[in-house]
């Protein structure tokens, strides 16, 4: 969402990795809802660098501070821990 509270506009992904989410959303998003039974790992930068977030499987999470409008990249998988 690019709202906080889930509000706004939605960009909806599969439950895939995706290196760099485009232009059109790129350092937008001011809310998630992680609806896959997986964690997701948000990033900062393209490429799964910079600072990251877990969200865990149907987490809701409000991006605040460094994180909001700046996730570049997400990273879905089983297990704890981002990156690899």
């Amino acid at each position: 969402f690019d709202g906080h509270d889930g509000t706004g506009d939605v960009l909806q992904l599969d439950g895939v990795d995706n290196p760099n989410i485009g232009h059109a959303w790129n350092d937008r998003a001011g809310s998630l809802w992680n609806r896959t039974d997986k964690n997701v790992c948000v990033w900062t930068d393209a490429d799964y660098r910079g600072l990251n977030w877990i969200i865990e499987p149907g987490q809701k999470q409000e991006l605040l501070y460094l994180y909001d409008n700046a996730v570049t990249s997400i990273e879905v998988h089983y297990g704890f821990g981002c990156g690899g």
